[in-house]
């Protein structure tokens, strides 16, 4: 049996990525007597630990720990961002729900029929709503925090969608202003919900799991497309069903949000250290646990830095922390990103899917059509949680912005000259197409990078003014659609559309920066003009001198 002297170096065999993170975390020598002695046991052998030096079957039990620990931190982050992201269903079904009930709202037959201005309005009103909503959601992300605003958007939810199940069935007038609030109150959700859920989700993930957390928001918008879609193909005519429908959504939504723990980031800087801790530790799988855990002391540590740093910059007003290259910089960058999501029209198809389907020339039912729409935009926002762990935020915004000009050309092209018979499926191919495309980059990545680009001390306004700057947008454009129908021919609205595709895929290239794989400070350093390397070179020095003497 081969001993091993106390101050040989013992090897230790290669971890994966994530647990050589923990094993750092786990080893130093501070931090040797927090781990509990029956991690010092391996196959039953006496093991040693001398000076700092990890011997014996340590190693194998840390690499379990660590194995154990992250897996759990994972399972736990997804079930906290999917709890919180439960709340944007309703703002899905709110975008989507004009696509499915103009048709109901308008027919000839209904004596309480919308004419075609009060139809653009029933489908526009809550765009409008929407700004406001994305600034007061940056006063209530500060004032009460992440989880109390997402109850606070269920409630007004629920109010929402019940104003129009109950809405009036004989007399027009009443019903018609019952409607509309419904819709603004809507909007007031859809501009409050984004920023909220993907923030909650950024500050709760580790750097390894934030692209895929936080690009859950624009999945639930889309899950919450489909149900109203679906909704709408199986109920056609019955639009106050479907809202009874939407509103029981909303209350499953608010009762899943009772487990959901506070963001340790929004606690400490209200100075609740304890709650954040015991959040914290939640989040990362410990659970109850009251022994001390060098692992959520060192995120702790970090926390308390930034809060420290922000006590020391001072009480800044708002107006004068936003001339600071770190605010203003990714403030420009994010709400042009938004700008070309909203004018290359992928929000109007979202409006106006079944409009849309039939002034393209689609051949299948126009409310098929919606749903495959639908289905459509939810595989393909699944797949952006890949697309951004491992390709990152720019090739796919690129490949979306290409691929949404091509479609738009296309469809202008049918539109001038109708495809044959054998071809008929041509147009619906290419919305399928543009749809996919477009939720790959264009419609994802901007709310997937809302929640990385702002310091945390202005997250909440910064996020709030952005918001209300894109929803400004998506009222403009969807408002003006019908009209551009009119004056111009679809044919040549879709290639505006696709032009400003076009200029958005020039506009990601030599603009928007690459976050994959930064953290969230090497973010704010990258728009302060900072670099980043003098602290991942001390940080490289640190874990080669953990790795030389372990």
């Amino acid at each position: 049996m081969t001993s091993t002297k106390p101050s040989e170096k013992v090897p230790r065999a290669p971890l994966a990525e994530d647990e050589e993170d923990i094993y750092r975390q786990l080893t130093p020598k501070n931090n040797l007597q927090l781990i509990t002695p029956t991690l010092l046991t391996g196959s039953g052998k006496d093991k040693d630990v001398e000076d700092g030096h990890v011997v014996g079957g340590l190693l194998g039990s840390v690499a379990e720990l660590a194995r154990a620990a992250n897996k759990r931190s994972n399972r736990m982050q997804l079930t906290m961002s999917i709890l919180a992201n439960l709340t944007v269903l309703s703002s899905g079904m709110g975008l989507g729900y004009s696509a499915i009930t103009l048709h109901s709202l308008t027919r000839e037959d209904d004596p309480l029929r919308l004419n075609m201005e009060q139809a653009s309005w029933f489908a526009s009103i809550n765009s409008i709503a929407c700004p406001i909503g994305g600034l007061i959601s940056g006063y209530l992300l500060d004032r009460i925090g992440r989880k109390w605003t997402l109850v606070l958007i269920n409630v007004l939810s629920i109010v929402s969608w019940s104003l129009i199940a109950v809405c009036s069935s004989t007399n027009f007038e009443l019903m018609y202003t019952q409607i509309l609030i419904a819709r603004v109150i809507i909007g007031l959700v859809i501009g409050l919900v984004c920023a909220p859920a993907s923030i909650y989700s950024a500050e709760i993930a580790t750097p390894r799991m934030r692209g895929r957390l936080t690009v859950l928001t624009s999945l639930a918008i889309a899950v919450g497309i489909l149900m109203i879609y679906t909704f709408g193909y199986f109920i056609p005519e019955n639009f106050r069903l479907v809202a009874t429908i939407a509103a029981g959504c909303c209350v499953g939504s608010l009762v899943m949000l009772i487990p959901l723990p506070e963001s340790p980031a929004w606690l400490m800087t209200k100075e609740r250290e304890v709650e954040a801790e015991r959040s914290l530790k939640k989040i990362r799988g410990f659970g109850k646990c009251a022994k001390t855990i060098p692992e959520i002391e060192h995120e702790l540590a970090r926390l308390r830095d930034n809060v420290e740093a922000q006590k020391m910059a001072g009480k800044e007003r708002f107006v004068d922390v936003i001339r600071q290259p770190q605010v203003y910089k990714p403030l420009g960058v994010i709400v042009g990103f938004f700008g070309f999501q909203q004018f290359s029209g992928i929000f109007v198809v979202v409006v106006y899917a079944a409009k849309v389907s039939t002034e393209a020339s689609v051949s299948i039912d126009p409310f098929l059509c919606t749903v495959l729409i639908g289905v459509t935009r939810v595989v393909a926002t699944t797949l952006v949680a890949y697309v951004l762990d491992t390709l990152g935020r720019k090739p796919p915004s690129i490949f979306s912005g290409l691929g949404m000009a091509s479609c738009m050309f296309g469809i202008a092209a049918c539109i001038y000259s109708p495809p044959s018979a054998s071809l008929s499926w041509l147009p619906t191919f290419l919305i399928i197409t543009y749809i996919f495309t477009s939720t790959l980059g264009f419609l994802t990545m901007p709310f997937s990078m809302l929640a990385e680009l702002f310091p945390q001390k202005v997250r909440g306004p910064a996020s709030g003014i952005t918001v209300f700057f894109t929803y400004l947008m998506s009222f403009v454009i969807i408002k003006l659609y019908p009209t551009m129908v009119e004056s111009m021919g679809s044919a040549n609205v879709f290639i505006f559309y696709g032009a400003i595709s076009l200029l958005g895929v020039l506009y990601v290239c030599y603009v928007v920066p690459e976050t994959k794989g930064k953290s969230l400070q090497e973010i704010e350093d990258y728009f302060r003009g900072r670099s980043s390397s003098t602290r991942r070179s001390s940080q490289s020095a640190s874990s080669d001198e953990l790795s030389t003497s372990a």
